[in-house]
């Protein structure tokens, strides 16, 4: 892969980020995960990715401030989000806002049947 192209990079740091992610290593994940967020700011699988690990690695408000960006670039009709949002707010011991965004992940898994 000739990483010529911008969206190559991108994939790159993607995967790379989500490798460390997945083997304990959120904080190195999330660093490709902010360049890459950098490189292509609209990549709704990069900002999601990238909330996940911030929450993981602690940083529940930064984590939030990417949900955000997803609210805004209008993935808020995605079950998966609602569920980011639950555990970023749980770990920034905001509880009850948790608990609300876990119930509307909940009802709206319900209602696309999954």
């Amino acid at each position: 892969m000739a990483l010529t192209d911008p969206h190559d990079t991108v994939q790159l740091l993607h995967l790379l980020g989500y490798v460390y992610g997945c083997h304990g290593q959120a904080k190195r994940g999330a660093a490709y995960l902010l360049i890459a967020a950098q490189l292509s700011p609209n990549d709704i699988r990069v900002l999601r990715t990238l909330s996940h690990l911030l929450t993981l690695d602690g940083e529940a408000d930064k984590a939030l401030e990417t949900i955000a960006r997803l609210e805004v670039l209008g993935d808020r009709e995605n079950p998966a989000l609602h569920l980011l949002k639950s555990r970023a707010l749980h770990v920034a011991g905001r509880q009850e806002e948790a608990r609300q965004a876990f119930n509307r992940f909940v009802k709206m898994r319900a209602e696309i049947g999954t």
